[in-house]
């Protein structure tokens, strides 16, 4: 059930970062109302990627049962969603698969001269090539597909990895499936890899396949992935650009917040959210994307786009420590504020569910519980409350409050401001504040926050109040630990 909430103008204000600039203000005097978020329309950003809106797709996890051809559960929610994009057969299991030949056992090489298959699962558990079609037309959104270098490099069969990628691209072409986006391999650099490369070797096997993906289809887009080192440490990803940058369209790094060390309160100190983790000095989500074009002037390949096609949380670092439903929700939505205020061009997250789960508290930072029948997560609502974002112009938003951070949209089709404003400052009372326009005349104010539920082990979307103070300026209050949608009527 909704609940107003009537707040008083009362708070202090402190050091302030925006989502756009970081800028330090005088502390106003108690039940003063200041303007300190600005945004123009005048000043154009860029069209917000409907891509952004992206989810991975574990074949070997995805039971008929929850699709439906695209009726199901996941297509239904991935329609609420406004889903651009759907990245199959997921992660580590893309080094592992064969699209004609599946097995169910994701990180199961049936290549593997030891391979066992009495394992196999039958195919009502898992989803092939066809049902991924058929449900993402069902959803509307673009497909991506993925190509397995792994096997061919560990069994010495790079031809036969070859062939049969050139045989998923004809296949694709032959049954009328319109896939512009492949992604090559996942995660060659890890340890846990099918086959573990250097970026050299990496190279020259996307120098190997492009070509013989292209002869078949020539307009599809190439998908490469490297570890996420873009401001420092970056050596691996320069060599791989370098040597083949040509025949990549698009680098994905795979983000995972404080991987193994995250919690809530790291996530409330931090100022903006950041990448640095215990392997990588990182910067902001935000510099880290805008550190991204010098380093492709540096290897003269400037066409190639960004993509984090792997985003999260990372797991904790035990179940005591791990966020909650709420709280990880809440967390994730600055990680896309901030993917949104970057310009990034395409993102997947990763974890719609996770069925092997280890431990309970685990499953609070994907999309569904399996504990639970696969009840949705507060995360869902995030991405909903997002979803009018996608495609829209996004416009100049700054802002001089601690801890919120904001990106502005303008929806030019229904002549509507539509504020994002996630609130992690910590002060006792609710934050209000105002908001100064230009080149729109405010007509009509809707607010809507996205709060911890009462018991605190859910989330609830109450109605927040928000007042046209004049037609250049709106009144609102931010609740403790939200994410606000705004949405202002020209």
């Amino acid at each position: 059930m909704n609940r107003l909430y009537i707040y008083t103008a009362a708070l202090l204000f402190t050091i302030g970062f925006s989502a756009c600039e970081e800028d330090t203000i005088e502390t106003p005097k108690l039940n003063d109302t200041t303007y300190d978020i600005m945004v123009d329309l005048n000043e154009e950003k860029g069209i917000v990627s409907p891509l952004l809106m992206g989810f991975n797709n574990i074949y070997c996890f995805e039971k008929d049962a929850m699709w439906q051809n695209g009726s199901g559960q996941l297509p239904e929610m991935f329609k609420r969603m406004n889903t651009g994009v759907v990245r199959y057969p997921g992660g580590a299991v893309v080094n592992r698969y064969h699209w004609n030949n599946l097995n169910g056992q994701g990180w199961k090489d049936n290549w593997d001269p030891n391979y066992d298959p009495s394992d196999d699962m039958p195919a009502t558990e898992f989803m092939d090539v066809d049902e991924y079609m058929a449900n993402i037309i069902a959803i509307g959104a673009e497909p991506m597909l993925g190509i397995n270098m792994g096997s061919g490099m560990k069994y010495n069969r790079v031809q036969d990895g070859i062939d049969e990628a050139v045989a998923l691209v004809q296949y694709c072409k032959d049954q009328g499936y319109e896939v512009k986006y492949w992604y090559l391999d996942n995660e060659a650099y890890h340890s846990g890899a099918n086959y573990r490369m250097t970026p050299a070797e990496y190279a020259e096997q996307i120098n190997l396949y492009v070509p013989a993906m292209k002869a078949v289809n020539p307009n599809i887009e190439t998908i490469v992935n490297w570890d996420s080192h873009i401001s420092t440490q970056l050596s691996g990803m320069e060599t791989l650009i370098s040597l083949a940058g040509e025949n990549i369209n698009i680098m994905e790094v795979h983000w995972y917040w404080e991987f193994g060390t995250g919690t809530f309160n790291r996530w409330v100190n931090s100022y903006p959210m950041s990448t640095k983790n215990q392997w990588y000095n990182g910067l902001s989500y935000f510099r880290e994307i805008m550190e991204f074009t010098p380093l492709l002037h540096r290897t003269g390949h400037t066409h190639i786009k960004l993509a984090s096609n792997e985003w999260n949380l990372g797991p904790a670092a035990s179940p005591a420590e791990t966020p909650s439903k709420f709280e990880s929700a809440l967390m994730i939505s600055e990680q896309f504020s901030q993917f949104i205020d970057g310009g990034l061009f395409m993102a997947n997250f990763w974890g719609v569910h996770w069925p092997t789960e280890t431990y309970a508290p685990s499953v609070n930072r994907y999309l569904l519980d399996p504990t639970d029948n696969y009840s949705e997560n507060p995360a869902v609502k995030v991405f909903e409350m997002f979803g009018d974002a996608m495609g829209k112009m996004q416009v100049r938003c700054s802002s001089l409050i601690n801890g919120v951070y904001d990106v502005a949209i303008w929806d030019d089709e229904n002549n509507q401001l539509i504020m994002y404003l996630v609130n992690k400052n910590q002060n006792e009372v609710p934050l209000s504040t105002g908001i100064d326009l230009k080149g729109i005349t405010a007509k009509m104010v809707t607010a809507n926050s996205l709060i911890s539920s009462e018991d605190g082990t859910s989330s609830e979307i109450v109605q927040t109040v928000a007042n046209i103070e004049s037609t250049s300026r709106v009144k609102l209050s931010l609740p403790q630990n939200s994410l606000t949608k705004v949405v202002i009527t020209n």
